[in-house]
C-alpha cells in the first residue's frame, strides 16, 4: 500500500472532508463526495465499478451512463489527491478502484473502534476515567451527521450504522460519568438524550442514577414510571412481558425505592469530618481511665438496643470528659462507625450556650450541607438532620452540654447511630440515656499522667516531690497539665519547687478541691509565669465573644504585626492557655476564656480594651470593604453609603471567591464586633454599620439574610438613642433590603422609608437613591407597577445628579421593567437599552446585570430572540464573574423564554435549561429553584414524562409554600389541577 502524504486525513462524521498536513483538500462536487465515501468504506480493497454506481444512485435514479459519470468522479478525485502526494492514491484494479490509505487515516477507524478498545482497557484493569477518554475522543470526531448532504444508497446505510454506533458510545460514556460522578451537569445531559432516545433504557438509567445522587429521589422515581408507561404504549403490539422495562433498569428503582447506600456517589468519603473541622485529635500522653474507658466503650457498642445509644459523661470542670470522650471514639475506630463521626462544642460554660437550633446549622454543615440550603424553621432543621443520619451509622460527640433541653433537638433519630455527651451536670432527663460519673484521677493514674506530661526522668528523680504536686493539684488532670506546662516552659526549675510554689497558696488549694473554682486556681499558676506582652495578649484576645480568632485578627486586635503577633500567640499554645486546632487560628477552652476575662476587667481600663477592639473593628471594616469591592468589581468609594473610612487598609484579594470565603469564614467576627459596637460607645458606631452592610452585600442565604437584619435593628435602635442620624439611616436601609431579599416584605417597605425619612437630601443622596431603587423593586414584586416607578425614576435621577453612571444603569434597568409592566414599552425598552450602555463597556458585574435586565424588558416587549440573546451574553459574563444567585437568575429567565416558545423543540429546552441551573438555584435562592421546577415541570407535562412532571410541580408548590409566596403557590395549585395526564 502506497503511503499517503504526511498528515492526509479524511473524515466522514459530519460533510465528508480531506486535509492534508491541516490544509483542507478540495474534493469537487458532491457526487466525487459520494464515490470517495464508497471507496473509503472499502478501506483499500478494490471496489467493482457496478458495486460504485450502486452505492452513489438508487436504481430509479441512475444517469444513463452511470459507469460513466463514476470513472469522471474518480478522475477529478484523482486530480485533487495528486496535488498532495507524489505517489498515486486512487488507482485502477480491473474494472474497478480502489484507495490505498492508511485505515486509520479515516475517522471512522477510531470510532468504530472505541467501544470495544474501552471494554479492553476496563478487562485489563485500567480505571473508567482510561475508559471513558477513549470514548471521549471517538465522540470528538462527530461533527454532525455523517456524510452530511450526500443521499446515494451507500451515504444513507453508513450513516444509519453511524449514528447507532454514535449513540451506543454516548449511552456507554455517560454510564463511566455516572459510575465516576465526576459531571456536575449530568442530569441535564441525561434529559436531553433522554427526550431524543426515549427508548433508551440505558439512557434513562443514567438520568435515575444522576437524579437520585442529586437529592431528587422523587424525580429519579418518575423517570422509571414514564419509562414503564412510554414502552408500554409504543411496544403494544408486543406480548406483556416484552413491554416491561429491564430487568437491569428495574433493579435500578428498587435500589432507589430502598435508598440502597451503594448508590452513593463512588470515591466519595462517606464519613462526615467534624462540624467545623476535624475530629478532635486525642491529647498527647493520655493515660489512666482504663475502667471508664471499658465502661463508656460498652456503652455505646451494646447490640441490644433499638433505639439510638446516649451516653452522657459528666463531672467537674477540668477533670478530662473531653479528653476521655476524643479518646474513646478513637479507640472505637472506624469500624464500630463506619459511616464517620461528628463533633459540635455546645459551650455549655458560657454565659449564654449555644442555641441548638445553631447547633443544627453546624452539624449540617458538616454533613455536607450548604448553607443556603440549611432550613430556617428549627423544626425543617432537625427534621433534615435526622433524616440524613437515617442509613448511617455515626458517633456524635456533643461537648460541653449545659441541658436537656439544648441536647433534644441534637438527638438523631437513627438506632444505628451513637451519641457520646459531655457536660458539668448530671442530665437525669435525658430519656434513655446511661450516664458516666468522671471523678478525679486515683493518685497512681494522676501519678502517670504527669510521669507521660513531663517525661519519666523528671519524676523519677525526685518520686516524693511529686506524689506531693499529684496532691497539690486535687488529682485534677487540667491542674496537672498546666502544672507540666509550666514545667516545660521552665526546664530549670525542679518538681519540688513547683511543690513549695503551690503550698503557699491554701486558698487556691481550697478551690482545686472544690467545683469549679479549683480550675480558677490552677489557671492562676499558669498566668502567674507569663511575660508582660503574653499576658496582654491573654487579656485582650479573650474580649471578642468569639469561638476562635484568626491570626491577622488577633494581630489587629493587639496592635501587632502578624509575625509578632503569630510568635506571642504559639507561645501561649505551648503553655496551654490557648489551643490552635487548625493551622493560624487560635481559641480558649471556655473556662480559660472566662478567667481571662475576668483578669481582663481586673488589670485593663475599659478605655485599653475599647482601644483593642476599635483596632480589630477598624481591620475587619476595611478588609469587609475589599471583599466588596472585588466581590463586585467596582471601587470601594463607589459602594460606600456613610463617611466611616477605616485607618488599616485591611487585607487584600485576588479573587472575588477568595473574598467571599473570608467575608463566610469571619461572619462571627463581624457579627461580634458590630453586637459590641452598640454596647460600647467607645467603639464608632458608623464602622459597625457600615459593616453591616457589607455583610448584606457580598454574602446571601435566608439564615445570613436574618442575622443581619436583626444586626442592623439592633444598630439602628443604638444609634437613635446616641442621635446618631447617618448610621441609623443606613442601618435601616441594610435591614429593609435584607429583609426585602428574605420576603419579609411588610417589615422591609417601612424601615426603607424610615431610612428616607433619616437621609440628610444633601449629605446622603447615594444612600437615598439606593433606598428608592430598592423601593422600587419592591413595589413591583407586590404588584403595584405606578408607585414602582415613582421610586425607579427617584433613584435615577438622584444617581445621574451624582454622576454615578454604574448605579443609573442599574436604576434604568429596574425602572425599564416596570415601564414595561404598565405597558410602556417604547419607553421601558429606551430605558432598559440605556441601562445597557451605561452598564456596558467592559466585563463586570454592571454590564452583566444591564443585559439581564435588559432581556427581562425584551420579553415583556414580545422580542423573545432578542431577549434570549442579551440573557445568554449576560449568563456568559455571570459565570466568568462567578456571580452565582445572578447566573441562576438568567437561567430561570432563558428557561422560561424557551417555554414560551411552545413546541416540543421549545419545551425540550426549556426542560435542559432548567435542569442545567436547578443544582444552582439550589444553593443561592429558594424561589428560583422554585420558579425552575415550575418550568421544568410544565414543560415534562408537554413532553409526556408526567410522574416526573408530578414530582417537579408538587417539590414547587413545597417550596413556595414554606416561602408564603401564595401567589406562586396558587399557581402551582391550578398547574396540578389542569395539566393534562398529571395523575391526581
Amino acid at each position: 500500500m502506497n503511503a499517503p502524504a504526511p498528515g492526509l486525513r479524511f473524515a466522514v462524521l459530519g460533510p465528508v472532508r480531506a486535509w492534508c498536513d491541516g490544509v483542507p483538500v478540495e474534493l469537487g462536487q458532491s457526487r466525487s463526495h459520494e464515490v470517495l465515501a464508497v471507496l473509503l468504506a472499502a478501506a483499500g480493497r478494490t471496489v467493482a465499478l457496478p458495486l460504485l454506481v450502486e452505492g452513489v444512485w438508487d436504481e430509479g435514479d441512475r444517469p444513463s451512463r452511470a459507469e460513466h459519470s463514476v470513472r469522471t468522479h474518480v478522475w477529478r478525485l484523482r486530480r485533487a489527491l495528486a496535488r498532495h502526494t507524489a505517489e498515486p492514491l486512487l488507482v485502477t484494479v480491473g474494472n474497478g478502484y480502489a484507495l490505498r490509505v492508511p485505515a486509520p487515516a479515516v475517522d471512522t477507524w477510531t470510532f468504530e473502534r472505541a467501544l470495544t478498545r474501552a471494554r479492553e482497557i476496563r478487562a485489563s484493569g485500567g480505571t473508567a476515567g482510561q475508559a471513558r477518554d477513549i470514548l471521549a475522543g471517538a465522540l470528538e470526531l462527530w461533527t454532525g451527521e455523517p456524510l452530511a448532504g450526500l443521499h446515494g444508497p451507500h451515504a444513507r446505510a453508513l450513516r444509519a450504522r453511524c449514528t447507532r454506533l454514535h449513540r451506543s458510545l454516548l449511552e456507554a460514556r455517560l454510564e463511566l460519568d455516572a459510575e465516576l460522578g465526576d459531571r456536575p451537569h449530568l442530569v441535564a445531559e441525561a434529559g436531553a438524550l433522554v427526550m431524543e432516545h426515549p427508548s433508551s433504557q440505558r439512557l434513562r438509567a443514567v438520568q435515575m442514577l444522576a437524579l437520585y445522587r442529586s437529592g431528587r429521589r422523587a424525580e429519579a422515581l418518575g423517570v422509571y414510571e414514564d419509562t414503564r408507561r412510554h414502552l408500554a404504549t409504543e411496544l403494544a403490539h408486543l406480548p406483556p412481558a416484552e413491554r416491561a422495562p429491564c430487568a437491569e433498569l428495574t433493579a435500578l428503582h428498587q435500589r432507589i425505592l430502598r435508598s440502597d447506600p451503594t448508590l452513593r456517589l463512588p470515591g466519595t468519603d462517606r464519613r462526615p469530618q467534624a462540624a467545623g473541622g476535624a475530629f478532635p485529635s486525642p491529647v498527647t500522653g493520655f493515660t489512666g481511665r482504663d475502667e471508664q474507658l471499658r465502661e463508656l466503650t460498652g456503652m455505646l457498642t451494646r447490640p441490644d438496643t433499638s433505639a439510638v445509644v446516649v451516653s452522657a459523661v459528666n463531672g467537674m470542670a477540668g477533670v478530662g470528659k473531653t479528653t476521655l470522650a476524643v479518646h474513646t471514639a478513637h479507640a472505637l475506630g472506624a469500624d464500630a462507625f463506619p459511616d464517620g463521626r461528628l463533633y459540635a462544642d455546645l459551650r455549655g460554660a458560657d454565659a449564654a450556650p449555644l442555641d441548638p437550633h445553631a447547633v443544627l446549622a453546624t452539624l449540617l454543615s458538616g454533613l455536607g450541607t450548604a448553607d443556603e440550603d440549611i432550613p430556617e424553621d428549627a423544626g425543617e432543621r432537625t427534621a433534615l438532620y435526622r433524616s440524613l443520619l437515617a442509613d448511617r451509622r455515626m458517633l456524635l460527640l456533643l461537648d460541653n452540654a449545659a441541658s436537656c433541653e439544648q441536647l433534644r433537638p441534637l438527638i438523631p433519630g437513627a438506632a444505628d447511630c451513637a451519641v457520646l455527651v459531655t457536660s458539668r451536670a448530671w442530665l437525669t432527663g435525658l430519656a434513655g440515656a446511661r450516664h458516666l460519673r468522671l471523678d478525679v484521677m486515683p493518685p497512681a493514674e494522676a501519678l502517670d499522667l504527669l510521669r507521660h506530661t513531663i517525661g519519666h526522668r523528671a519524676v523519677d528523680a525526685e518520686p516524693e516531690a511529686a506524689a506531693a504536686l499529684v496532691a497539690a493539684c486535687g488529682h485534677l488532670p487540667l491542674a496537672l497539665r498546666i502544672v507540666a506546662s509550666r514545667l516545660a516552659a521552665e526546664p530549670g526549675r525542679s518538681l519540688a519547687g513547683m511543690v513549695r510554689s503551690l503550698a503557699d497558696e491554701r486558698g487556691r488549694l481550697d478551690e482545686l478541691r472544690t467545683g469549679d473554682a479549683a480550675v480558677d486556681a490552677a489557671f492562676e499558676l499558669s498566668y502567674a509565669t507569663l511575660t508582660t506582652e503574653q499576658a496582654r495578649a491573654f487579656r485582650l484576645l479573650s474580649a471578642p465573644d468569639v469561638p476562635d480568632l484568626a491570626l491577622p485578627s488577633a494581630a489587629a486586635l493587639l496592635g501587632l504585626g502578624t509575625e509578632e503577633a503569630g510568635e506571642l500567640l504559639e507561645s501561649l499554645v505551648e503553655l496551654n492557655l490557648l489551643e490552635s486546632h487548625h493551622l493560624d487560628r487560635y481559641h480558649f477552652h471556655d473556662l480559660v476564656r472566662a478567667f481571662a476575662r475576668a483578669r481582663n476587667t481586673r488589670e485593663d481600663p475599659p478605655a485599653t480594651t475599647s482601644r483593642a477592639v476599635a483596632g480589630l473593628l477598624d481591620f475587619c471594616l476595611a478588609t469587609a470593604r475589599n471583599a466588596d469591592a472585588v466581590a463586585h468589581a467596582a471601587e470601594p468609594d463607589e459602594r460606600t453609603l456613610i463617611d466611616a473610612a477605616p485607618a488599616s487598609p485591611g487585607l487584600a484579594f485576588a479573587t472575588a471567591q477568595d473574598a467571599t470565603d473570608w467575608m463566610r469564614e469571619e461572619t462571627a467576627l463581624q457579627r461580634a464586633l458590630i453586637a459590641r459596637a452598640c454596647a460600647d460607645d467607645a467603639l464608632p458606631l458608623a464602622q459597625a454599620a457600615d459593616l453591616v452592610d457589607r455583610l448584606n452585600t457580598v454574602l446571601s442565604g435566608i439564615t445570613h439574610l436574618s442575622a443581619v437584619s436583626e444586626l442592623a435593628r439592633q444598630v439602628a435602635e443604638v444609634a437613635a438613642g446616641r442621635g446618631d442620624r447617618p448610621s441609623e439611616a443606613l442601618a435601616r436601609y441594610v435591614r429593609g433590603n435584607a429583609l426585602w431579599h428574605a420576603n419579609s416584605f411588610p417589615e422591609a417597605e417601612a424601615e426603607l422609608h424610615r431610612s428616607l425619612g433619616l437621609c440628610d437630601r444633601d449629605a446622603d443622596l447615594r444612600l437615598c437613591a439606593s433606598a428608592h431603587l430598592t423601593l422600587c423593586a419592591h413595589a413591583r414584586v407586590r404588584g403595584r407597577s405606578g408607585e414602582a416607578v415613582v421610586h425607579g425614576e427617584a433613584s435615577v435621577r438622584l444617581f445621574r445628579t451624582l454622576g454615578a453612571a454604574t448605579a443609573e444603569g442599574t436604576a434604568l434597568g429596574e425602572l425599564a421593567f416596570n415601564y414595561a409592566r404598565q405597558g410602556r414599552l417604547a419607553e421601558a425598552r429606551a430605558a432598559a437599552e440605556r441601562g445597557a450602555e451605561l452598564l456596558g463597556g467592559r466585563e463586570s458585574v454592571s454590564t452583566a446585570i444591564g443585559l439581564y435586565y435588559l432581556a427581562r424588558v425584551l420579553r415583556l416587549c414580545g422580542d423573545r430572540d432578542e431577549a434570549l440573546r442579551r440573557a445568554g451574553a449576560g449568563l456568559a459574563l455571570f459565570r466568568t464573574l462567578n456571580v452565582s444567585s445572578f447566573e441562576a437568575a438568567s437561567g430561570n429567565l432563558i428557561a422560561e423564554l424557551h417555554a414560551e416558545k411552545q413546541g416540543t423543540e421549545g419545551y425540550a429546552l426549556a426542560a435542559q435549561t432548567a435542569e442545567t441551573f436547578l443544582p444552582l438555584a439550589r444553593k443561592v435562592s429558594a424561589m428560583l429553584e422554585g420558579g425552575l421546577l415550575r418550568t421544568l415541570g410544565r414543560s415534562l407535562v408537554h413532553l409526556g414524562q408526567q410522574a416526573r412532571a408530578d414530582a417537579c410541580l408538587r417539590a414547587a408548590l413545597d417550596l413556595f409554600e414554606g416561602l408564603r409566596a401564595e401567589q406562586d403557590a396558587e399557581q402551582i395549585r391550578g398547574l396540578l389541577a389542569t395539566a393534562p395526564f398529571i395523575p391526581r
